[in-house]
């Protein structure tokens, strides 16, 4: 059953950071498993097992994700919404952690009464030490006797850095300057920081505008139309927007 108000999704919430409590006992080390709270997409992780594998922890916003998920990409299309279910599964998909390591995830996108997405639950299962295990075997006979070696972990970056890693990350895509861009790659490089979940920030669109040399009313054009919409509203109407930037 899906909830009805604010307090029911809560309740979801919370009894879901118990479950991840409860896997980090039970889990190896090569497994991460996150909670996000998507109201909260500035610092969306409430709840987290092992986050080492994605160098984020409690209060790390959506953006901080592995490459390439394609469960916020589907979220951010809301191409799998379905009417009167409470829950969406994208599985079996193949991510990347900051490290260049290949994780192999699955997202469950929870929905309430509306049909709006309110929390997601994902795990992501990083396979590389055994692919590498003959890698491994040969360094250890290579250095017995000597000091093991410190795992290394990613470093937690900031929402704003975060935030502009996208955008030129998304700009880079195109393979072209800001100056030498047309509409279609000024689109292009917008559907790039949308998948990533940019857009989910607040005042996101105004930065990206201000990097593509656009207002901030021609990338909800573009969103818009990426997302299968009319074109656009008039720019005065642009102001009625949530995220209020």
């Amino acid at each position: 059953m899906s909830p009805k108000d604010a307090r029911e999704r809560e309740l979801v919430i919370e009894t879901l950071k118990w479950v991840v409590e409860g896997m980090q006992q039970i889990i190896g080390g090569n497994v991460e498993v996150v909670l996000h709270d998507l109201s909260k997409p500035g610092h969306s992780v409430v709840a987290i097992a092992n986050g080492h594998i994605t160098g984020r922890s409690i209060g790390s916003p959506i953006i901080s994700g592995p490459f390439d998920d394609l469960g916020l990409q589907k979220l951010m299309s809301g191409e799998f919404a379905e009417a009167g279910k409470s829950y969406s599964i994208v599985s079996d998909y193949r991510t990347r952690s900051r490290l260049g390591h290949e994780l192999d995830s699955t997202s469950i996108i929870l929905r309430d009464e509306k049909g709006e997405a309110y929390a997601a639950f994902c795990v992501n299962a990083d396979h590389s030490r055994l692919r590498e295990l003959d890698g491994v075997v040969k360094g250890l006979l290579a250095s017995i006797g000597g000091a093991p070696q410190e795992p290394v972990e990613p470093e937690s970056a900031s929402v704003d850095d975060l935030v502009q890693e996208i955008i030129q990350s998304g700009i880079a895509a195109t393979e072209k300057p800001v100056a030498a861009m047309g509409r279609e790659d000024k689109m292009e490089a917008v559907r790039h920081m949308n998948d990533r979940g940019l857009f989910l920030i607040r005042s996101s669109v105004d930065l990206a505008a201000a990097h593509l040399g656009v207002t901030r009313f021609t990338v909800y054009n573009y969103l818009d139309q990426l997302r299968g919409k009319a074109p656009a509203r008039q720019e005065k109407q642009k102001s009625h927007r949530p995220d209020g930037s």
